[in-house]
């Protein structure tokens, strides 16, 4: 009985997660145990490739910030 009332708990948590982190525009990726998985993707226009180099980083834009923001309101709430 308590095994059935955690799963439950822990369903209504993810219900709350999931819903908030599509509304500030994330994707829940994964639930692994007591934590979540939850990514912010970025388009490959805003990245930019050091041809010396290879690595690969991101251009600093208006849309990766907001983002970041999204990302940090739906943590806080």
């Amino acid at each position: 009985m308590l095994q059935e009332e955690i799963m439950l708990f822990v369903n209504e948590i993810a219900d709350i997660v999931h819903s908030i982190v599509d509304h500030f525009s994330g994707a829940p990726n994964k639930n692994i145990g007591e934590a979540f998985l939850l990514v912010w993707k970025y388009s490959s226009e805003d990245e930019e490739i050091n041809k010396e180099t290879k690595v690969i980083s991101l251009k600093h834009s208006n849309k990766i910030s907001q983002i970041a923001d999204m990302a940090t309101v739906s943590f806080i709430k």
